[in-house]
């Protein structure tokens, strides 16, 4: 009896026993080992779930298919350089895998001919490929269908593409070395995949491609020596590029194309074609990217609502941020240096660019038949030209830092009209602080530009406002209008300058609320063919007030007295206020008997044949005798041929710039048809 019991109790134990073993796995998996000239399928086919082959060194010929899961394949050595397969038939894919957790580590994979894989696997998932080297596959690493699977550490070599990934989810790649393939890793119409820290070079077309595939992450791959991009994403949506590197592709570092809504963050690209290009991509943002060395930093065509914040573009040969017909992207917090462009609007409306360096560069900020911008609190120093508006127009500059230019500060050219320019700093420029060439309707508001050649200069510009400017300490001229017509120039600071308000061949121009004072050579100055300008309430303080061509018709020199502060502080508008530095100018020693702020005589200017009937005076001393005053300010025949000679080498050297710019604009748009038309040809073969 008692043995009975004995019996019972031992198989009991022994059952819990065998139950335990097989729910833990414990003493079920079987180890089997493949020597040289046998066969690996062979002994694949001998396995269940939770065996492994290990495959001794040596080089073996075989196609594998592997269908049943929770299998390891393994080399012994775990070196893919002493344990080869070789496929049998180049017909067939060396390891075909349709079973989910298969690992396979370590061997050499080679030979898969025409649309074959060194690896498939097919609705396979949660498998390992990792450490193996693949060359001379015409696919490498191939996942159809398949989710959830990890390609680590492998090398790919002479193939077309090292590792494609097609209508398959949530995979990782990560760690791979490819080389010389077409392309190097190709995404199809899949989402959720990771692609990290793959070295991909010499790709004979590009390093990775998305296509059709979203909610994708790139990080910290180095994509190099390309034939045509390093990563290009089309169709592709709410991807994350993060910290990669692409550096010497011949044409795109990182290109996107139809996408929307992804994220390019503190990724490299150096020495390419173009560095980062988005073509009709919207809703992106690229932030804290480097692109430098490259022809052209960050371009984006054709898009809309993209944020290019914080980047450092340098060193680009035409431009460092460049937008070529895109609308609402917002451009902020960049750095860029030596660019020829820094940031650069083409063909592009209702953008904001704003607290952005640029600097040491052709054009710090250029505009080209682009309308509706607002360029707010940027600094443009040190470059040839700070900001230039050629053909464009109803944008706001305001608050910006224009100086220190090789040529000038601001440039308005060839119709760039409506334009409102407000609060600038244009000052410091070898040539003009701030310069209309052809351009009407701006308004210039509140702008400093001293310290230039030339402050502010209208050449065939007409109807535009210059109110509450400080102009000053510029060498040649404060304010010149030349062939300029319909101005309003009111409550300027003109002075210290060797000429304040110079007017050549400009008609119809309103002069008032200016003071004009200290300047070297003359106040005011008009051509024999400056005509109907009217000229009130001007401060001028000058030895030469006012030298006034002979010839000219239909110049006032004042407007109907009118109640309201003038610029004396007087109690009426009327004429202008003429002092001298020493004391004896008209209005400083003429009378006002009835104190209304308007001296009781009139004051002739000069031989011009032009009156002020209306002067004012500095201060009103009732009761003081009148004296009719005729003033003739003194001014020598020699000083006026050396300022018509002036204006001659003024009217050659604005033709000359017009000629320049001419020439750099037809350059600019050669290069980019040519680049453009050379990129859709692209496009289109692929």
């Amino acid at each position: 009896m008692a043995w009975g019991i004995y019996i019972q109790r031992f198989i009991a134990l022994f059952l819990a026993l065998l139950v335990f073993m097989l729910s833990s796995g414990i003493g079920t998996a079987t180890e089997i080992i493949v020597q040289p000239g046998e066969s690996i399928q062979d002994a694949v086919n001998n396995t269940v779930p939770g065996d492994e082959v290990v495959v001794s060194p040596g080089s073996y010929t075989d196609n594998l298919r592997i269908t049943t899961g929770d299998l390891i394949i393994r080399s012994a050595s775990g070196n893919p350089e002493d344990t080869t397969i070789i496929a049998n038939s180049q017909s067939e894919d060396v390891f075909y895998v349709e079973a989910n957790n298969v690992t396979i580590t370590g061997f050499g994979i080679n030979g898969a001919g025409t649309d074959r894989a060194g690896v498939y696997l097919v609705r396979s998932g949660n498998c390992i490929i990792e450490n193996n080297r693949l060359a001379n596959d015409t696919l490498g690493i191939y996942l159809k269908q398949s989710n959830y699977n990890l390609i680590l550490n492998n090398t790919a070599v002479d193939g077309k593409r090292a590792i494609n990934i097609e209508r398959s989810n949530y995979n990782r790649a990560s760690g791979n070395t490819i080389s010389n393939q077409r392309f190097g890793i190709y995404l199809l119409v899949s989402e959720g995949n990771t692609l990290s820290d793959n070295t991909i070079s010499m790709s004979a077309d590009h390093g990775i491609v998305l296509e059709s595939s979203s909610n994708t992450s790139l990080e910290n791959n180095i994509v190099s020596s390309n034939g045509d991009y390093g990563i290009y994403l089309a169709s592709s949506s709410n991807c994350n590029l993060t910290g990669n590197t692409a550096d010497s592709n011949i044409i795109y570092g990182i290109y996107l194309k139809d996408s929307s809504s992804n994220n390019l963050v503190n990724n490299t690209a150096l020495n390419n074609s173009r560095g980062i290009f988005l073509l009709r991509t919207r809703e992106s943002m690229l932030s804290g990217n480097l692109a430098s060395n490259n022809g052209r930093g960050i371009q984006i065509t054709s898009a809309g609502n993209n944020d290019v914040l914080e980047n450092s573009v340098s060193d680009n040969f035409y431009s460092g941020i460049s937008f070529l017909n895109s609308t609402n992207c917002n451009v902020s917090e960049n750095i860029l240096a030596n660019n020829t462009i820094g940031i650069d609007l083409a063909f592009s409306s209702n953008s904001t660019v704003l607290n952005n360096t640029m600097q040491n560069g052709g054009r710090g900020l250029n505009l080209e038949d682009s309308n509706y911008n607002t360029l707010l609190n940027n600094n443009a120093v040190k470059n040839r030209y700070g900001a230039y508006l050629l053909r464009s127009g109803w944008n706001v500059l305001s608050n910006n830092d224009v100086s220190e230019s090789e040529d000038h500060g601001i440039v308005l050219e060839n119709s760039s009209n409506y334009n409102d320019l407000t609060g600038n700093l244009a000052s410091y420029n070898r040539a003009y602080g701030i310069y209309l060439g052809d351009s009407s309707n701006n308004n210039l508001n509140s702008n400093e530009a001293s310290g230039n050649n030339r402050g502010v200069f209208l050449t065939k510009s007409n109807r535009n406002t210059l109110l509450n400017n400080t102009v000053l300490d510029n060498s040649e001229y404060a304010i010149l209008l030349t062939y300029s017509s319909e101005n309003n120039i009111s409550e300027n600071d003109a002075s210290n300058s060797n000429r304040g308000i110079h007017l050549s061949t400009s008609s119809d121009n309103t002069i008032s609320g200016n003071n004009i004072v200290s300047n070297g050579v003359s106040g005011l100055y008009m051509t024999s063919t400056s005509n109907n300008n009217t000229v009130f309430n001007n401060y001028l303080n000058n030895n030469v007030n006012a030298n006034i061509k002979p010839g000219s018709f239909g110049n006032v020199w004042n407007t109907t007295k009118t109640a309201g502060t003038n610029i004396a502080g007087g109690p009426y508008i009327g004429g202008n206020l003429w002092a001298k530095p020493d004391g004896t100018g008209f209005s400083q020693t003429a009378t006002d008997a009835d104190g209304d702020g308007i001296a009781d005589g009139v004051y002739n200017i000069g031989t011009s044949g032009y009156t002020d009937y209306l002067p004012l005076v500095t201060a009103s001393i009732p009761g003081q005798p009148t004296t009719p005053v005729d003033v003739t300010d003194n001014q020598t025949e020699s000083l006026d041929n050396q300022t018509e000679s002036l204006d001659n080498q003024t009217e050659s050297l604005d033709n000359q710039t017009e000629s320049m710019d001419n020439q750099t604009e037809s350059t600019d748009n050669q290069t980019e048809i040519s680049t453009d038309n050379q990129t859709e040809s692209m496009d289109d073969q692929m």
